[in-house]
């Protein structure tokens, strides 16, 4: 007869194997996000950041760098980095609005948006990060995967660290 601590060893050994296949996937994806993003990244002249700062502040132009910080999830600091380098390349402008001069707004230049069909360069990047992938499958095996990765999300922020 097994004891109730033998029987709980065993169900922690198979959360914790499958907590290691849960991250060796993600460790996965992300090597495969970061090296397919890496080719057509090449293809505008942009590291994978800096062009998610480019498609956010195409979509939601004027905005404070610490709101720019938090969708691209990335340190306020490392964002401030990424936007000097697209201003000093004249991509990205800053606004100073008159009725507060303590907050600074942040915009994609009308010359880079003449100059470049950034909605073309958002669906080409996520064309062949995701697109490529998803069209072989089924609706509902892409839904569940969806399903799967928002449950997944929710479970990390709700859990509690020891």
């Amino acid at each position: 007869m097994v004891s109730r601590e033998e029987l709980q060893w065993q169900n922690d050994e198979s959360i914790i194997k499958q907590a290691d296949t849960i991250t060796d996937a993600i460790r996965s994806i992300q090597k495969t996000i970061r090296s397919k993003s890496e080719k057509v990244v090449k293809k505008y002249g942009f590291t994978p950041p800096q062009l998610r700062v480019i498609f956010y502040l195409y979509e939601t132009p004027s905005i404070t760098l610490n709101e720019l910080s938090e969708h691209v999830m990335l340190t306020k600091s490392t964002v401030s980095g990424i936007v000097d380098r697209l201003y000093n390349k004249g991509v990205v402008i800053r606004e100073i609005p008159k009725d507060n001069r303590r907050t600074v707004r942040l915009s994609i230049s009308e010359d880079f948006k003449k100059n470049n069909n950034i909605h073309d360069m958002k669906k080409l990047f996520i064309y062949n990060l995701i697109y490529n992938g998803i069209i072989k499958m089924g609706p509902i095996e892409v839904e569940k995967i969806i399903y799967g990765l928002k449950q997944f999300s929710l479970l990390l922020e709700n859990n509690d660290w020891k």
